[in-house]
């Protein structure tokens, strides 16, 4: 690319982006050169941006050619009190993962810290045995662990997690007192709403508490609570976790999001499109189910969630002393599954190796 040409582009690039995204973009040099591939929002800016400027700029390495050595062009140094929210920010950040990382660990009765015994415990039932689910900690004091959090931790929106975590350890055979777990969930998703209508997204994100407060209200048929927690979310919104979360994974929440409001905007169904054409099938097979509540097809439905549940099982095993039961069932393929059950689909039979997979109903516990 002759200079001339690369001028021409960062010039559209300059009106086209603000300087913030600019820079993002022109400091994204240094990480593309060690990967294979673009990110996907380093696809879609430059996607926009070869639009504009008529000349193609997709390629990886036309990409290199037009922003290398532009950072530092781009860059604006934040103001005093700017950059007393971030340091602000960033330390209330260390706090809530160091207290994550306690909470995890904190896998005894009473609060004691203990080391896990390092022997496999029985599974407490069918779906267990069926997932393979054996790991070093009782599972029944990790819930009264988590409980115990909880009411320390007060009407917070983080026990959004907590509620997510019970109702794995219900599917997984421990006994999690279901009144309790719905007033948990209830208070948590009422303080992600008050949290996204108070405009405080910029400081801690909005991935957790769309996506686990879309997943509570799906699961406790909290209707009203998911049409009050979605509206927030627009196609415009730029993804909130930073981390080795997929980005797709988080287009895809606002666009399940977008299921809830009424009318499904255009730019919701660009976003599905996207993630529909991704190189990595977990995303794809996301999208599917996402595309099958659209398009309200109860087939599509049946067979995208059983195609994602089968992906879902050639991962890799998790550490069976990781008090996390996150990283035992499928979060995202559960999250879509029941807003699709909110939104008017039927529930599936699955067999036996795909149901243990999914959070088992409160209609059919004993």
């Amino acid at each position: 690319m002759d200079d001339s040409t690369r001028d021409q582009v960062l010039a559209v690039a300059e009106d086209l982006f603000d300087r913030d995204s600019l820079y993002k973009l022109a400091a994204s040099v240094v990480e593309a050169r060690k990967r294979k591939s673009l990110r996907f929002w380093q696809d879609e800016m430059l996607s926009e941006l070869s639009k504009h400027a008529g000349v193609d700029v997709t390629s990886k390495l036309k990409f290199i050619a037009v922003f290398k050595g532009t950072a530092d062009k781009y860059y604006t140094p934040p103001s005093p009190e700017e950059q007393a929210e971030l340091d602000e920010a960033k330390g209330q950040l260390r706090d809530q993962v160091s207290e994550i990382g306690k909470t995890i660990r904190k896998i005894a009765r009473r609060g004691e810290y203990i080391t896990p015994p390092g022997v496999p415990q029985e599974p407490l039932n069918n779906a267990a045995r069926e997932i393979g689910f054996h790991v070093t900690f009782s599972l029944q004091e990790l819930v009264e662990s988590l409980l115990q959090h909880a009411e320390e931790d007060g009407h917070n929106k983080r026990n959004q997690h907590i509620c997510c975590e019970l109702i794995r350890a219900r599917h997984l055979g421990a006994n999690a007192p279901l009144p309790k777990l719905i007033k948990l969930a209830s208070d948590s998703v009422d303080s992600a709403i008050e949290y996204f209508d108070a405009g405080k997204t910029s400081l801690d994100g909005w991935y957790r508490p769309l996506s686990e407060g879309i997943f509570l209200c799906g699961y406790l048929d909290m209707n009203e609570r998911m049409e009050r927690l979605c509206q927030w979310a627009t196609p415009r919104k730029k993804s909130g976790y930073e981390g080795p979360l997929d980005s797709e994974i988080q287009e895809l929440t606002l666009v399940t999001a977008g299921l809830f409001q009424g009318d499904f905007k255009p730019g919701f169904g660009r976003k599905l499109s996207r993630c529909s054409d991704s190189r990595k099938a977990r995303v794809r097979l996301l999208a599917n189910i996402v595309q099958a509540i659209v398009d309200e097809d109860q087939d599509a439905f049946h067979v995208s969630t059983q195609k994602a549940v089968q992906n879902y099982r050639k991962r890799k095993a998790p550490d069976p002393n990781l008090a996390l039961l996150s990283e035992c069932l499928p979060v995202h393929i559960n999250t879509a599954y029941y807003a699709g059950l909110c939104r008017g689909m039927s529930r599936c039979d699955f067999p036996d190796n795909i149901a243990a997979y999914l959070y088992r109903p409160m209609s059919t516990e004993t």
